[in-house]
């Protein structure tokens, strides 16, 4: 709920701090005394279209700041739905302001928000009747997103949402296999030349690095054979070759053991080294072998081939190694649309399977609703009769659609007959004044707890109605607040209904200067008192006047 106002520089108002109680709080005042102006400015913290004439005199902007409470749990997850979170101390703090140059700016817990986000936000803190709310409980949208708050059907809602949206997929899903039928021949053809094409080159992994070291090798065989054979000579293929020298090396080292200390260890190394020696000749003789091999003929076969593979691997922009794997994702691309017929009769029967289960939660969610506009439309008509409006009839209107919608298969629309004897029509159509105000009343307060808005404010909601209707609004309104866990504001010039306030302020202007200001008074039981029968007697108030005021607040 509002837990307090902060208004600077609008209109007669220069700086105003408000803690308004919980309950149901009524504002009294003056004609012109400003109460307009404090609606006028929680309607600008609502997301309100802005209008610099609204600004002080003399001032180049106006700020309105409202710092509100929230407990109730659903409102609280359907803020986190917008990235809104309580602060520490449970509060969140929204913040207007507007410039004489026509810049809007706002933030929600300090944080700047689009207007759209603070309209989101702020339709879940607080209600404002107006022109505006009219419009917003005529919207069609509304009016279910409403029925459904009532019907307490999230299930059901959340069920038909994931089935609609399951069914929706596959119906796109098959409609594209049967609309992109041309297309797919084209595919088809395109991966029966690709994976033809790779077959046939059976490129394998690690083969083009193979074929580039054997290409270098041909490509040097002259110098290969040369500088290998003359190697191998020097090391083991002719008398005094360096492994025969260290096998000589050797047995003189070998006749020194147990006469020097390193002999046996020295012998060792050179025993090591002979080997070692013998290897690297054995190794180099095997290079010296290419005079047996069709040296050209192999060459141009290794050049054919990488050609082969240079082409393809920039023709499909990818590496050598990477066309195993890409022949296996194109097979598998081609069986799929291959089995086309297949696939099409598979998704058919998923789409019906799906339009089953769809049909069976439309059913559902259409059970919770027609039972809840039934409680509805009895709650509604309680209300109105409460308020001496027996010839209003309310009227929840659901009709069938022919197809499957996102929010359902059914439309609906709030009706209403102002007057017995005439057929119900949309509330957009119905009269405006006295009798609008009252009904906007009977729905916030049934809507109230299942949309839980934690403040709802009423201006001069009793305009137009006798005293004893006055009392009986003054009665609902008292009872709007659910025992305190609602907050209900309301405007009113009638002292029949704010005698029944839990709490009552005064609203007046006062010369400052050269200036005119509008101040805010919390009455106590005797300021009460005195309100009451001032609006009840005007400039006369007699003795009187004061015991009847006093008699009202018991």
């Amino acid at each position: 709920m509002l837990a307090s106002i902060y208004i600077e520089n609008i209109a007669l108002i220069k700086r105003l701090s408000l803690e308004p109680s919980g309950g149901f709080c009524a504002f009294t005042g003056e004609t012109g005394a400003g109460k307009s102006i404090i609606i006028d400015s929680l309607g600008l913290l609502c997301g309100a279209r802005t209008d610099k004439d609204i600004i002080r005199t003399g001032e180049n902007e106006a700020l309105v700041e409202g710092i509100f409470t929230v407990e109730d749990e659903y409102t609280l997850n359907a803020l986190k739905e917008y990235d809104i979170e309580p602060e520490e101390d449970g509060s969140i703090t929204v913040t207007r302001k507007i410039s004489r140059d026509g810049k809007s700016g706002a933030k929600i817990n300090g944080r700047a928000a689009p207007l759209s986000k603070l309209r989101a936000a702020m339709s879940m803190l607080i209600s404002i009747h107006g022109q505006q709310d009219t419009q917003a409980f005529a919207d069609l949208d509304r009016q279910r997103d409403m029925l459904d708050s009532f019907a307490g059907n999230r299930r059901e809602l959340d069920n038909y949402t994931e089935k609609y949206n399951l069914y929706k997929e596959t119906e796109r899903k098959l409609n594209a296999l049967k609309n992109g039928s041309q297309q797919r021949e084209i595919l088809l053809d395109m991966l029966r030349y690709r994976v033809d094409e790779v077959k046939k080159a059976k490129i394998a992994v690690g083969e083009k690095q193979q074929l580039l070291e054997e290409r270098k090798k041909l490509a040097n065989s002259e110098k290969i054979i040369t500088r290998c054979g003359e190697a191998y000579h020097l090391l083991y293929g002719k008398d005094s070759s360096a492994a025969e020298q260290v096998d000589g090396a050797c047995n003189a080292i070998s006749a020194l053991q147990g006469i020097i200390p390193q002999a046996e260890e020295l012998f060792a190394r050179l025993e090591s080294a002979k080997y070692e020696l013998i290897d690297i000749a054995e190794t180099v003789k095997d290079y010296t072998d290419l005079d047996g091999e069709n040296v050209d003929a192999r060459l141009d076969e290794c050049e054919s081939r990488l050609e082969l593979i240079k082409k393809l691997e920039a023709k499909y922009k990818t590496d050598a190694d990477q066309f195993p794997a890409l022949l296996e994702e194109w097979q598998a691309e081609l069986d799929i649309n291959e089995n086309s017929e297949e696939e099409e009769a598979r998704l058919e029967a998923e789409l019906l399977k799906a339009k089953k289960a769809l049909s069976v939660a439309a059913e559902e969610l259409g059970r919770t609703r027609r039972e809840a506009a039934e409680n509805l439309c009895a709650r509604v008509t309680d209300e109105l009769c409460m308020l001496d409006m027996p010839g209003v009839t309310f009227k929840v209107e659901i009709t069938p659609l022919e197809e499957f919608a996102p929010y359902g298969n059914e439309s609906t629309e709030f009706l209403i007959s102002a007057n017995k004897g005439e057929e119900p029509k949309p509330m957009a159509k119905i009269a405006s004044g006295g009798e609008l105000s009252r009904i906007m009343l009977c729905l916030k307060c049934v809507f109230a707890h299942s949309e839980a808005i934690g403040t709802l404010i009423f201006d001069e909601i009793d305009a137009g109605v006798s005293g004893k209707t006055s009392e009986k609004i003054g009665i609902r309104l008292k009872n709007a607040t659910d025992g305190g866990n609602t907050q209900v504001i309301c405007v009113t010039h009638s002292a029949i209904l704010a005698a029944k306030a839990d709490a009552h302020y005064k609203i007046s202007k006062q010369d400052e200067g050269e200036r005119t200001v509008t101040k805010v008074e919390k009455l106590d039981k005797e300021g009460r008192k005195a309100e009451l029968a001032r609006i009840m007697g005007g400039l006369n108030i007699t003795e009187t006047v004061l015991r009847a005021a006093e008699e009202m607040l018991g």
